[in-house]
C-alpha cells in the first residue's frame, strides 16, 4: 500500500469495470457477450462467501452493474429482444451483484465534487431488471431464460453469510400487501424470496406467472444442496430464510403446478421444486431440533396428501381420485339422486350398486 503505484492499479482496475459495462451495450454481439463474460470473470470467486469489495472498486462496479442494467432492459424486451445475449447479461448481473455485496450500503460523499452512483441502489436497479425478465418477450423466445435468472438470482441471495453476520431488517412489520419500499430495505435472501411469493406469482401475467416455477426452484434447490454437501450450511442466513418460508414455497409450487397456463419447463421444475422442500426439511432435521423438524416434515407430507391425494379432481385436486374415493362419491351422487326423485329411484339407484358390489 505504500508503493505509489498501488493507487493509480486500483484506479485503472476500476476504468476497466466501468469500459465493460459500456460494452455490454455495444451493437455488435460479439463485443456484447465478450464484455458481460469479462465481467463474469472479473468478479468471480470461489468459495460461498464473496470476498470484502474494496471501496476503490465501489464506483466501477456501480457504473458496471448501471450499463448492465441499461443492456438487460433494451435486450430483454422489445425490438431489440436477443435471448442470447440476455442469458450472457444476467449470468453477468448475477455474478457482480454477489461480488459487492459487502459494499449494498454505501453510499457516496454528498459534497464530492465527482458525481458517481451509489452502489446500492444500482444493485436494486438491477435485481429489478432480472425480475422484468421472466414472461418478458426473450422469455417467450426462449423461456429457458427463467433458469439463467433463477442462478443470478441465487447468487445474489446467497452471497455473503459468516457466521455472525447480522442483517438488517425494515422496524415495521410484514406489510398485508406487497410494499416496495419495504422489500428494498430486506437483506438479499429475504428481499428475493419476499418479491416471488409476494408478486411476481400473483401477478395476472400467465407468461410472468410461470416463469416463477424454475426461479423457485433455483433458489430451493441450491439450499438443498448446500444442507446436503455441509450440514453447517443450515445456519446461513438463505437457507434459515427458505426454511422459514418452506410452506409458502411448496403451496407455490403445487398453485403453479395446478395452473392449466404452466408448460413443460414450468411443471417440471414444480415437481423438483416439491422434491427439493422435502429434501430441505429432512436435512436440516439431522441439524437442530427433532422435534421441530420433525413437525415440519410432517407438515410438508401433510399439504402434500391433501393436494394430491386426499381430494378428488372432482373437488379441485391436482390428480385423479383414488378407488375408494371415486365410490365414495358416486354413492353420495346417487343417494342426492335418489332423494329429489322418489323412493322409486332410490331402490333402483341401490340394486344397481349392489351389482357392481358397492353398498349404498
Amino acid at each position: 500500500e505504500d508503493c505509489g503505484s498501488i493507487p493509480v492499479c486500483w484506479n485503472h482496475a476500476a476504468s476497466i469495470l466501468s469500459a465493460l459495462g459500456r460494452g455490454c451495450l455495444h451493437t455488435d454481439e460479439a463485443i456484447g457477450n465478450a464484455c458481460a463474460k469479462g465481467i463474469s470473470i472479473s468478479f468471480s470467486y470461489t468459495g460461498n462467501d464473496a470476498p470484502i469489495l474494496d471501496q476503490r472498486l465501489y464506483a466501477g462496479t456501480a457504473s458496471s452493474l448501471n450499463e448492465l442494467n441499461a443492456a438487460l432492459r433494451r435486450y430483454g424486451n422489445g425490438d431489440h429482444t436477443d435471448p442470447t445475449r440476455v442469458s450472457s447479461l444476467a449470468e453477468a448481473v448475477g455474478v457482480a451483484l454477489a461480488a459487492s455485496t459487502s459494499g449494498a450500503g454505501h453510499k457516496n460523499d454528498s459534497d464530492s465534487k465527482e458525481s458517481t452512483l451509489d452502489l446500492g441502489p444500482t444493485r436494486l436497479l438491477c435485481v429489478d431488471s432480472l425480475f422484468a425478465l421472466l414472461g418478458s418477450s426473450s422469455f417467450r423466445k426462449d423461456n429457458e431464460i427463467s433458469l439463467t435468472v433463477g442462478e443470478a438470482l441465487v447468487r445474489y441471495a446467497d452471497a455473503y453469510s459468516p457466521k455472525g453476520a447480522l442483517w438488517t431488517r425494515p422496524k415495521e412489520g410484514l406489510p398485508t400487501s406487497f410494499d416496495e419500499s419495504y422489500a428494498a430495505e430486506l437483506p438479499p435472501h429475504a428481499h428475493v424470496l419476499y418479491v416471488l411469493l409476494e408478486k411476481e406469482i400473483k401477478t395476472s401475467s400467465p407468461h410472468k406467472r410461470t416463469a416463477c416455477a424454475p426461479v423457485l426452484l433455483a433458489l430451493a434447490g441450491h439450499a438443498s444442496r448446500l444442507v446436503h454437501n455441509d450440514k453447517l450450511c443450515a445456519d446461513r442466513a438463505f437457507v434459515t430464510e427458505i426454511l422459514d418460508n418452506l410452506e409458502k414455497l411448496q403451496m407455490a409450487f403445487v398453485k403453479l403446478l395446478a395452473d392449466p397456463k404452466s408448460k413443460q419447463l414450468s411443471r417440471e421444475s414444480c415437481c423438483l421444486g416439491l422434491a427439493a422442500c422435502r429434501g430441505i426439511s429432512v436435512a436440516a432435521g439431522s441439524t437442530g431440533n427433532i422435534d421441530e423438524e420433525t413437525s415440519r416434515s410432517g407438515a410438508l407430507n401433510e399439504r402434500l396428501l391433501k393436494a394430491f391425494g386426499e381430494t378428488t379432481n372432482y373437488g379441485g385436486s391436482a390428480m385423479i381420485e383414488t378407488r375408494a374415493q371415486e365410490t365414495a362419491r358416486r354413492a353420495r351422487e346417487q343417494q342426492d339422486s335418489a332423494d329429489s326423485s322418489g323412493a322409486a329411484s332410490s331402490g333402483a339407484a341401490a340394486s344397481l350398486m349392489e351389482d357392481y358390489g358397492m353398498e349404498a
